[in-house]
């Protein structure tokens, strides 16, 4: 930034009244910022022309900026404090037990208090003049966390997340690093790198979410294990809160006995965990109702108003449908980037586009098929638009507000729409998975889930436990307060296995019997796995790359008794006009990866050739 003084000034000249003005400015406030000048009328020109007789010097100076949250005002209702329930009061008793160095799983219903516990367990650290990092695994969990943690401690703690401008940040890691006192940062998982002095707790709230993983761009890491290894460094304690655990940290604290195991298996409120009700879609299109919610459903979200309620629907898909198909030949709409079709979405003023979740790609809606000129297309499933515009057609009582990636893009778009939810300025919300994390409204009495059988069915060895994880977190969003709550799920496979846990609510069963199976099957996280991703925008030697990476490591790998599976197209083979092959490799946990020489393996990559190296990837 600029800023300026008049050292200059004596010089003597002939000014304009605006000149003048200028120079008084400047000398009563003895030095102004290029910026505020201009915001108040003058302009560069007339500071120019200062600078060039020699009557304002320009000096090139970092403008500070407050990022902690000294002054900082919550905008949620003000919260009293909460009694204890003995189960808090034990789990709080026994975190402040922890050596320092130490590792806990707690594993608490939906509603029974987590949040409180952090804040209590901050307290104490504070008190001991440590600081503390609590991590969230996406941005839409931030502004909540930093409601409850203004309101008690008022000062001292930043935000820090990708949504947060790099100069902020830049002044973030200043502040950090010149604190002569303890700090509470809350941010997201590269929030793990921070260089915070006398660090006496890292907090890892909704530890099962996938989002802790970094997979793209490299270097890819699991904020979870770095977290693990920063505590021991560091000599601070470690606290996993979720839920429901993730398969490879319920080993760690089951199979393993790492980490201490602290259960809080009942709400704070006085109401009942509701029942999930499972809605068998196709019963209720043999009776005649072929639209995308159930009877049942239509008719508990037309008593909100009246009870003066609120409802979250999870939509799995954001835009108006998953994709646009001739109905005579059966032509999908692809992206010509990406090998995956075009979604529909739809504006505020009622026009229709077709767009790429993966490149961003997006073109006009076509009329008539390339393929065989028919104009017989239609849109197939169903985004979060397509369920906001069937709710204003058939409900249009109901205030409703969309949550979703284009929703909550730009500053504070997450906090602004969940603010307007907390203040009752609507009745349902509809958004993608981000809504089933952490959301704490008192008022809401429905949680919904639709068209969530595209989630079972994913080709990936974890679909089951992060479709299962969402589910029962969605649910635990109704009747957290003093309304009963009522949970509705909409699926045409009542008889998967993930519903039959789904209903009995028996997440421990599902970890112990899935665990039983990968130990007895070899699989992660009982082995370690890496994932080496190539892509390149020419499929000949994209392959061809591959294959040589391939014939490269095997050797290593069978020297070390590892399994090489691959090379193979990956299951989105192109994106962004890149096509893309992977390789994994797969092998007892505690060895190392077979790829000793690393700098050869690099100079088999060439230019405009990209490889990604992920270690225990979350998808593949």
């Amino acid at each position: 930034m600029d800023n300026f003084n008049n050292e200059g000034d004596k010089l003597q000249y002939k000014l304009t009244d605006k000149q003048s003005s200028l120079l008084e400015k400047v000398k009563s406030q003895k030095g102004e910022w290029q910026s505020t000048l201009i915001k108040q009328g003058f302009s560069s020109q007339q500071i120019n022309t200062l600078i060039s007789k020699g009557i304002l010097n320009k000096i090139k100076r970092q403008k500070t900026v407050n990022i902690s949250l000294n002054s900082y005002k919550s905008s949620s209702p003000k919260r009293k404090i909460p009694i204890l329930t003995l189960q808090q009061k034990k789990v709080i008793r026994g975190i402040q037990d922890m050596k320092y160095g130490e590792a806990l799983l707690l594993w608490g219903e939906t509603g029974s208090g987590k949040t409180e516990v952090y804040l209590r367990i901050v307290e104490s650290q504070l008190i001991l003049n440590k600081s503390c990092l609590i991590l969230a695994p996406e941005i839409g969990l931030i502004p909540q966390l930093i409601d409850r943690f203004a309101d008690k401690f008022k000062k001292n703690i930043f935000e820090y997340h990708s949504n947060c401008s790099p100069k902020y940040r830049q002044t973030v890691w200043r502040e950090i690093l010149n604190a002569s006192e303890p700090l509470i940062v809350i941010g997201t998982r590269s929030s793990i790198f921070l260089p915070i002095k006398n660090l006496g707790i890292i907090i890892l709230d909704e530890e099962h979410d996938n989002s802790y993983k970094q997979e793209n761009p490299m270097p890819c890491y699991d904020a979870r294990e770095v977290a693990i290894d920063r505590s021991k460094v560091d000599n601070s304690k470690i606290v996993f809160g979720t839920a429901t655990p993730s398969l490879s940290i319920w080993k760690k604290a089951y199979f393993e006995k790492k980490f201490k195991i602290m259960r809080m298996p009942e709400r704070i409120s006085s109401t009942k965990i509701p029942e999930i009700k499972v809605v068998d879609m196709r019963d209720e299109f043999k009776r005649g109702n072929a639209k995308i919610l159930s009877n049942e459903l239509l008719n508990s979200l037309s008593k909100l108003k009246l009870k003066n309620e609120q409802a979250i629907i999870l939509v799995p898909r954001r835009g108006y449908s998953g994709f646009l198909s001739c109905r005579n030949c059966g032509y999908v709409v692809n992206c010509p980037n990406c090998d995956t079709a075009l979604t529909v979405h739809v504006g505020a003023k009622g026009g229709r586009w077709l767009s790429c979740h993966w490149c961003d790609f997006k073109r006009t809606l076509i009329n008539s098929c390339p393929e065989c000129n028919s104009t017989a297309f239609k849109p197939f499933g169903i985004g979060t638009q397509r369920v906001m515009e069937f709710l204003s057609n058939e409900l249009p009582q109901l205030r409703l507000l969309r949550f979703d990636r284009d929703t909550t893009s730009g500053k504070d778009g997450h906090r602004k729409i969940l603010n307007e939810f907390a203040k009752g300025n609507a009745d349902v919300i509809v958004g993608t998975q981000m809504i089933a994390k952490g959301i704490d409204m008192p008022n809401v009495t429905l949680s919904v889930v639709l068209a969530a059988d595209g989630l079972l069915h994913r080709p990936d060895l974890s679909s089951e436990e992060k479709s299962l994880q969402l589910f029962l977190q969605l649910a635990g969003r109704s009747g957290r307060a003093d309304k009963d709550g009522e949970v509705i799920f909409q699926t045409y496979q009542p008889n998967h296995p993930v519903i039959s846990y789904l209903r009995k609510r028996d997440y421990e069963s599902f970890l112990y019997e899935n665990l039983q199976l990968r130990k007895a099957s070899n699989l992660f996280p009982f082995c370690k796995v890496c994932l080496l991703k190539i892509s390149g925008f020419s499929y000949e030697l994209t392959e061809q790359i591959a294959k040589n990476l391939a014939s490269f490591i095997m050797p290593f790998c069978i020297q070390k008794n590892w399994e090489i599976i691959g090379p193979s197209p990956s299951m989105v083979s192109k994106i962004g006009n890149k096509y893309r092959w992977q390789i994994l490799i797969h092998g007892p946990e505690n060895t190392d990866i077979p790829i000793p020489d690393r700098e050869k393996l690099w100079k088999l990559i060439p230019k405009n050739i990209f490889l990604i190296i992920d270690i225990n990837p979350v998808e593949i």
